[in-house]
C-alpha cells in the first residue's frame, strides 16, 4: 500500500489526502465523459485510456453518461467553479472522479493519475487531490541558435516531458539563422535550419498537449549572424566590430581583451525596421501563439558607435526605450503580445514606467545570488507584467552546476511568486559550443517545473527520484543522484566565482599558452577532481536504465565525464608550463592528443543522434584549435 513516503507526485499537488484502502481497476469498464460538453474532456480521457493500456494492459472504453450495466472506472465531471488550470481527483471504492472546468485542467489531472498508476499498478490508493498552479505560464526556452539545432524527434521528446510535468509554454531561441527564413535563403542555405513546415508540426504537437509554442527571435542585440554578413553589415551600430568593455568579461580568460563582432542594430538606420518586418513576416505565420519574444538583451555596443552623440545628449537608456517601442509597434501590428528580456531596461529603472502596459518583461538571471526580489519589484511597481527566467546552469559547464541550479531556480520561484510574476520560464543555453548533452538539462527542467507549479510544496521535492522513475526508468535507482553529483564537480575547483561557467570548461576553451586560469588551481585541485570524476564514472556501470534511449544516455554521460577528465589533465599540463615549461614530456602531450581525438570522435557521433548536422563544425572549433596547440607544443 502506497503512502506519503512512497508515492511520488511531481509537481507535488497543492493539497493531497491519502486514505486507507485502494481501488482496483476492473478488467473491463469505461471512462465516462459528461453528457454535456463531452468533447472538452475527450483529449484527457483518451490520454488516460492510453496510460491505462500501456501501464496495465487493460482497455477501458470511452462512454458518455453512466449506466447500471457499465462499470465506471473513471468519471470526468465538469465543475465550472474551478479555475481554468485547476482540477480535483477523488479515488475511493467506487472508482476515480476527475473534476475540471476546462480541457487543460482535465489534462493535468490525467498527468497526475499517470504517475499514480505507473507507481501503483492496478490497485491505486484512495485519495483526494485539489490542485492548481502558482504561475499561469510555465515553460522552457531551448537554445537552437548556438550550434545545436535539435532534430524534430528530440523536440518531441522534450515536449512530452513538459506535458508530463504540466508545463504549458515552449520557446525555441532564435538568433542568426537556425530558422529557414524564406525571404533570405542565402543566409541559411549551407546550414540545417528548422523550416516553417516543421514549426507547423511542432506547433500542432504542442497544442495537442496544451503547450503554447511561442516564437522567440532576437531583434536588437545578438544580431551577429546577420550583421557580420556584407549585405547587412552597414546596419550595425559598429560595423567593424569592437572590444568589449573590461568590466563585462573575465580578464584571466581574455588577457588581451575580447573582440566582439557587430551584434547590435543602428537604431537610427531607416533600413533596420523593414528588415525586422520581413524577418517577422517570415517567422510568425507558422506559430499559432499570440505572443512573441523579441529578445532585445545584451545590446553591448549601444551608445558606443554611431549613436554615441545621441547617447550623450539623450541617454543610452532613452535610445534603447525608443527602439523597443518601435519594435513593439511592429509586434502589435501583427496581433501579438510582446515579450522582451528585461536586463537592459532594469539598468534604467526610471524608464520602466514608460513601457507599454501590455508588454511582458522577462526578468532573467542565472546565478544563485541574482536579485530576482529587487528587480521584479521594479516591474511590479510600474505595473508591467513580467516572467522570472532562471536557468538550468548546464551551459559552459559540460555536466551542469547542480547546487547553483537549485538555488537559482528556487530564488526565481519564491520571489517571482511573492511579487506577482505571471510566468516562470526555465532557460537552457548553448554558449561556447553547446557541449553539454541533453540529459544534463533534465534536472533543471524537472525541478523548475515542480517549483513553477507550486512553490511551497516543491522546494524539497525529490528530483532524483523522478529522474530515476519517470524519465530513465532506472531499476538501480541511481541515475538521478549521479546526475546531481556529476553537476557538482565545479565545487572542487578554486574558490573564484565564475558567472555561468566552470574552470574545467574554461581550460578547454582558452588558448594553451593562457596560464592565468590555473593561478588559483593546484595539483590537489586536479587530483581531487580526477578522483571525483572517476568515482562517478565507476557508478555508470551499475545503472540499469530501461528508457528507450538508455544506451545513448549512458554514452552521453560517459562523454561528458571524458570532457572533464581531459580538462583535468590539461590543467596539470598548464601548471607544468607555468612552473617548468622545459620539462614537458612529449609522450604526455602525445597521450593528450590521442585522448582528445577519441573524445572528439565520440562527441561527433553523439551529436548526430539528437541534433542536425549543421553547427557541429562550429561547436568543436575550439577543441580543434587546442589539438593544434598540443601539436605545436609537442614539436618544440
Amino acid at each position: 500500500m502506497l503512502n506519503h513516503s512512497t508515492l511520488l507526485l511531481l509537481p507535488n499537488p497543492r493539497e493531497i489526502t491519502l486514505s486507507q484502502g485502494s481501488y482496483r481497476f476492473p478488467i473491463s469498464g469505461s471512462i465516462v465523459l459528461p453528457s454535456t460538453g463531452a468533447q472538452s474532456s475527450m483529449p484527457a480521457a483518451q490520454k488516460l485510456q492510453a496510460v491505462i493500456k500501456q501501464a496495465l494492459n487493460l482497455h477501458l472504453t470511452l462512454s458518455i453518461g453512466t449506466r447500471p450495466t457499465v462499470v465506471s472506472a473513471c468519471i470526468f465531471s465538469y465543475v465550472p467553479s474551478l479555475s481554468e488550470q485547476a482540477y480535483e481527483i477523488v479515488i475511493d471504492q467506487s472508482g476515480i472522479v476527475v473534476s475540471y472546468s476546462s480541457p487543460v485542467g482535465a489534462f493535468y489531472a490525467v498527468a497526475t493519475l499517470k504517475q499514480i498508476i505507473e507507481q501503483s499498478g492496478r490497485s491505486i490508493p484512495h485519495l483526494f487531490i485539489r490542485d492548481e498552479p502558482d504561475f499561469g505560464a510555465r515553460g522552457i526556452t531551448v537554445d537552437i541558435s548556438r550550434n545545436k539545432i535539435p532534430k524534430q524527434e528530440t523536440l518531441y521528446r522534450i515536449i512530452d516531458l513538459m506535458a508530463d510535468l504540466k508545463m504549458n509554454q515552449l520557446q525555441l531561441y532564435i538568433e542568426g539563422t537556425p530558422f529557414a527564413y524564406e525571404s533570405f535563403p542565402q543566409v541559411w542555405e549551407l546550414e540545417t535550419p528548422i523550416t516553417g513546415e516543421e514549426i507547423l508540426l511542432l506547433d500542432a504537437y504542442c497544442k495537442a498537449r496544451y503547450i503554447e509554442l511561442v516564437p522567440n527571435q532576437n531583434s536588437f542585440g545578438h544580431m551577429e549572424g546577420w550583421l557580420s554578413r556584407p549585405e547587412f553589415n552597414a546596419l550595425a551600430e559598429i560595423p567593424e566590430g569592437f572590444m568589449l568593455p573590461k568590466e563585462l568579461y573575465m580578464g584571466d580568460v581574455y588577457p588581451e581583451g575580447l573582440f566582439m563582432h557587430p551584434g547590435t542594430f543602428d537604431t537610427e538606420d531607416p533600413a533596420v525596421l523593414p528588415l525586422l518586418e520581413k524577418m517577422f513576416d517570415d517567422l510568425l505565420p507558422y506559430f499559432s501563439s499570440n505572443q512573441f519574444n523579441v529578445g532585445c538583451d545584451e545590446t553591448y555596443e549601444l551608445g558606443l558607435g554611431k549613436s554615441k552623440a545621441l547617447a550623450e545628449s539623450q541617454g543610452k537608456g532613452q535610445i534603447y526605450l525608443s527602439f523597443l517601442q518601435k519594435i513593439y509597434e511592429l509586434v502589435t501590428k501583427r496581433g501579438k503580445t510582446m515579450q522582451f528580456w528585461g536586463d537592459i531596461i532594469i539598468q534604467h529603472p526610471e524608464l520602466i514606467p514608460h513601457l507599454p502596459k501590455d508588454i511582458i518583461a522577462m526578468e532573467w538571471g542565472y546565478s544563485a545570488e541574482h536579485p530576482f526580489e529587487s528587480d521584479t519589484l521594479k516591474f511590479r511597481e510600474a505595473g508591467i507584467p513580467f516572467y522570472v527566467c532562471p536557468g538550468t546552469s548546464s551551459w559552459n559547464s559540460i555536466t551542469g552546476r547542480s547546487d547553483n541550479m537549485f538555488a537559482n531556480l528556487r530564488s526565481a520561484a519564491i520571489h517571482g511568486k511573492n511579487n506577482g510574476s505571471i510566468g516562470y520560464l526555465i532557460t537552457d543555453w548553448g554558449d561556447h559550443g553547446h557541449w553539454q548533452h541533453l540529459p544534463i538539462s533534465y534536472t533543471g527542467y524537472v525541478y523548475g517545473a515542480a517549483l513553477s507549479w507550486n512553490v511551497d510544496n516543491n522546494l524539497d521535492v525529490d528530483t532524483a527520484k523522478y529522474l530515476n522513475t519517470f524519465i530513465f526508468a532506472d531499476r538501480s535507482e541511481g541515475i538521478g543522484q549521479l546526475l546531481l553529483d556529476l553537476g557538482n564537480y565545479y565545487q572542487l575547483e578554486s574558490e573564484i566565482i565564475r558567472s555561468n561557467d566552470t574552470e574545467m570548461s574554461l581550460l578547454l576553451r582558452t588558448n594553451l599558452d593562457n596560464l592565468l586560469i590555473v593561478e588559483k588551481l593546484t595539483e590537489d585541485h586536479f587530483n581531487n577532481l580526477e578522483e571525483y570524476m572517476l568515482s562517478i564514472e565507476a557508478r555508470l556501470s551499475g545503472l540499469d536504465l530501461q528508457c528507450d534511449d538508455a544506451d545513448l544516455v549512458l554514452k552521453e554521460l560517459s562523454n561528458g565525464i571524458h570532457f572533464v577528465k581531459h580538462a583535468v589533465q590539461l590543467g596539470r599540463i598548464k601548471l607544468q608550463l607555468a612552473s617548468a615549461p622545459d620539462s614537458i614530456d612529449p609522450n604526455l602531450i602525445t597521450e593528450q592528443i590521442n585522448d582528445l581525438n577519441v573524445l572528439l570522435h565520440h562527441y561527433r557521433l553523439l551529436w548526430t543522434e539528437r541534433n542536425r548536422l549543421g553547427g557541429l563544425d562550429q561547436s568543436i572549433w575550439r577543441l580543434l584549435r587546442l589539438r593544434g596547440q598540443y601539436e605545436a607544443l609537442k614539436s618544440k
